[in-house]
């Protein structure tokens, strides 16, 4: 077991007659990243009496992470498993992906009193919040490009407030509550709400308390469906640092568009969890010069534009350019109605505009008489490509075609 920080004797006394403990809140050493799992009804602010920690490990893995959609053991090999789909069901049963009462978030903090933890100076706070889609340049469910500025007094209230649920620092332990019960993956733990440190300390009790001392909800609602644009990811945060002192600190980040400054929230990256339990780093929450390629890599389309990653007949660079399911069967990209030929573009494909779009009509499937672009009678904005099938005279095939610009890196 990980030697403890700041433990009160009585705690470290009792843990220390349970072998069976690989992980619990107080297990957690000075920044290292706390992955969290709760239920509650959307409309109670009351917690569920189980819920599912897994300890990410090291923050500064994370925050120097520049590898994109990767499992989170690639970027901390000393986790256990990737993978959390026993244990989540275990604590929130089958439909814990589904149900719409499950939710995600991502919080660390260095002791006021720890030592410099690899560029991290004392009362550095990592926190999440929600991401709604994976495709745009948007953080968050509100479209923040970051978190805070935070106050001194802010930023001590909530490190303690962190410390308090990872720690168990300003909490006795209560009479006959269970210990910590190790998961199924050995970097996770599940606690009851009753243990001493209970995350249901620095979560609302009422309408009017807060997340953490903070305002903002720092967790990803797992829900009905995928988050938008995605191959089925089921729930994403964006986790931030923000420094307490510049002190010793690292300043830059793997992903972060520019330094760390004091107060201010810095992206790390992003973590990720879809409904097979797999938990992944995105290094997508501030976008370079996003093209079919990045869409392609946050989206697990493998093997290049022209082949079918999802085996459904449609190839990925046309999946790309149209509003398709990108893991899954298409019944048809486009519709024919009344000799209207019509598709759907990606909303994603058009912002970043690396895609043409052109409806081409042929005689003979182009073998002697060559594809020719229709001109006349043809829809092209934002949203949809559509045009009027010329009528009378031969039969004519008509097709989509979709050119992209973007370079392979």
């Amino acid at each position: 077991m990980r030697k403890k920080l700041n433990i009160p004797a009585l705690i470290a006394s009792t843990l220390a007659v349970t072998s069976a403990l690989s992980r619990a809140t107080d297990d957690f050493a000075a920044g290292e990243l706390a992955l969290v799992f709760y239920s509650r009804a959307s409309n109670q602010v009351s917690m569920a009496t189980e819920y599912y920690v897994f300890n990410l490990g090291a923050a500064s893995s994370f925050r120097e992470n520049s590898q994109n959609n990767v499992a989170v053991k690639t970027v901390n090999a000393t986790i256990a498993s990737s993978n959390i789909a026993a244990d989540l069901q275990s604590v929130f049963g089958a439909t814990w992906a589904e149900d719409g009462l499950v939710r995600m978030i991502v919080v660390s903090t260095i002791d006021a009193a720890g030592s410099l933890t690899i560029g991290d100076p004392t009362r550095t706070i990592y926190m999440s919040r929600p991401r709604t889609s994976l495709n745009t340049s948007d953080k968050g469910s509100e479209g923040a490009t970051s978190i805070g500025p935070f106050s001194a007094g802010l930023r001590g209230q909530v490190s303690g407030s962190v410390l308090q649920f990872l720690n168990g620092t300003n909490s006795a332990i209560s009479s006959g509550v269970p210990l910590p019960t190790s998961g199924a993956n050995v970097s996770g733990v599940r606690l009851t709400t009753d243990y001493q440190n209970s995350l249901a300390l620095v979560l609302p009790s009422t309408a009017t308390t807060t997340y953490f001392k903070l305002g903002d909800d720092p967790g990803a609602l797992l829900g009905s469906g995928t988050l938008p644009g995605t191959a089925g990811v089921e729930a994403a945060v964006d986790v931030f640092r923000v420094l307490h002192s510049t002190t010793g600190a690292d300043l830059t980040s793997g992903s972060s568009s520019g330094d760390a400054v004091v107060g201010q929230g810095q992206f790390i990256g992003s973590i990720t969890l879809n409904s097979a339990g797999d938990l992944k780093v995105q290094a997508v929450g501030i976008p370079t010069s996003s093209n079919y390629y990045s869409f392609a890599t946050a989206n697990n389309l493998t093997g290049g534009p022209n082949a079918d990653s999802d085996k459904d007949g449609i190839n990925n660079l046309t999946e790309y350019a149209l509003n398709t399911n990108l893991s899954g069967f298409d019944g048809s990209v486009g519709t024919l109605s009344v000799g209207v030929l019509s598709f759907t573009k990606r909303a994603a494909a058009v912002t970043n505009g690396d895609v043409t779009y052109a409806i081409e009509v042929s005689t003979d499937l182009g073998v002697s008489n060559p594809w020719t672009t229709l001109t006349t009678g043809v829809t092209n904005n934002s949203t949809t490509i559509s045009a009027s099938l010329p009528t009378g005279g031969p039969k004519q095939f008509a097709r989509l075609k979709v050119v992209s610009s973007a370079v392979a890196p």
